[in-house]
């Protein structure tokens, strides 16, 4: 048994050797769409936007409300300026960009009396995850650009793409999903709704997946002895990244035993690694303090090989200390295996210092993180770096 899946009253719903249809992430990169602002007073650098200006990242905030519920735009490119067809003396601007993947949800919204604000974000703002906010003290770092009266392409319902089906393989059913697969043998087709949090299973427990199935048995198939193949249709709607089945595989044979078996990922893999990482961290005991921690940087080519080198430095093979930059953060803070003060040795801090420059990131939509954002950041929580 590799896989658990568990109710949300943590009764078993099923023990199974295989999930297919599983590993076939990430999604799609948001699409590029075009949007309007309607009667714009420019402030900032949209003051002297012309086509071609990239403007980064936008919030697209009703001016009566909580500016932290505002989509976030990314990724922006000036297409026109034109007198606004509003009222004189006002722009409209179109754009080119894309809405934030945390946004994907957002419908239909009408501005209220007093319009949109338009705020900028300065390259290095943080999103926390699956959220629309920025993180705490970021919020400085806004650039107010404006206002305007309307917004077009904005607001409006995006088709969802379809969960996908899952094939549960080698299955041994708790009761509720052995029920629908008597009926289906006896000839009495039962459609039996099945959701459940999905766990990884091995030698160091279960841990979670963050993955939840969400679908109806279709059909079981006897798999030997008293094992199903059971098929559940539109289970699936954030599968894991293609080819993360391995890394997932290496914690249920009993977790990495040699450092750095991350390093020939690509950036998607490296994050599923951290995602593994910390999803079987059981840290107990004190943490460590003072003293120094080597950290091995040959293959800090990317943030996310920093936050795998790093967990193994902290607490060995396939350890976690973050697996981004607000996660390095809590770690810093205590309770993952090292508390500052303590010195880090960064071998071959070079490799990082070149590849970590800057820029903007499309794989996070956001400014690209740079050797000195980090350095700064474990020097700010108190990290002596020796730098190597």
């Amino acid at each position: 048994m590799r896989w658990r899946l568990v109710d949300a009253e943590e009764a078993l719903v099923a023990d199974c050797t295989a999930v297919d249809g599983l590993f076939t992430g990430p999604a799609p990169a948001p699409a590029v769409e075009r949007y309007t602002l309607l009667g714009v007073v420019p402030a900032g650098p949209l003051v002297a936007a012309a086509p071609g200006t990239w403007l980064g990242n936008m919030y697209v905030e009703d001016a009566t409300d909580n500016p932290m519920s505002a989509p976030l735009l990314v990724d922006l490119t000036v297409l026109g300026v034109l007198p606004s067809t509003l009222a004189p003396g006002l722009l409209d601007i179109d754009l080119e960009g894309r809405l934030h993947p945390a946004d994907r949800a957002i419908a239909e919204r009408r501005p209220g009396p007093g319009g949109f604000r338009l705020t900028g974000v300065r390259p290095g703002e943080a999103r926390q995850s699956g959220d629309t906010g920025l993180v705490g003290a970021d919020v400085v770092g806004l650039l107010r650009l404006g206002r305007c009266i309307d917004v077009g392409g904005v607001f409006r319902e995006r088709p969802a793409p379809p969960p996908a089906d899952v094939v549960l393989r080698g299955c041994r059913p708790g009761p509720v999903l052995a029920a629908a697969v008597r009926a289906q043998a006896e000839g009495r087709f039962r459609e039996t709704a099945i959701i459940a949090e999905l766990y990884s299973s091995g030698p160091r427990g279960l841990a979670p997946t963050r993955v939840q199935l969400d679908g109806r048995v279709a059909r079981a198939r006897p798999a030997g002895g008293a094992a199903f193949d059971v098929t559940l249709v539109d289970a699936l709607e954030e599968p894991l990244p293609a080819g993360a089945e391995a890394i997932w595989a290496l914690w249920q044979d009993g977790g990495p035993r040699a450092a750095n078996l991350w390093a020939g990922h690509g950036r998607d893999l490296r994050d599923a690694w951290c995602a593994a990482a910390m999803s079987h961290h059981r840290h107990r005991g004190p943490d460590r303090s003072g003293g120094a921690i080597e950290l091995d940087g040959r293959h800090v080519t990317d943030v996310e090989g920093f936050c795998c080198a790093i967990g193994e430095a902290v607490n060995g093979p396939g350890g976690y200390f973050g697996a981004d930059l607000d996660g390095l953060r809590d770690c810093l803070a205590g309770g993952f295996g090292a508390r500052p003060p303590f010195r880090l040795v960064w071998r071959d801090a070079a490799v990082a210092r070149e590849r970590l420059a800057g820029g903007y990131d499309r794989r996070r939509w956001d400014a690209g993180v740079t050797f000195d954002t980090l350095t700064a950041l474990l020097e700010e929580h108190g990290v002596i770096l020796e730098l190597r």
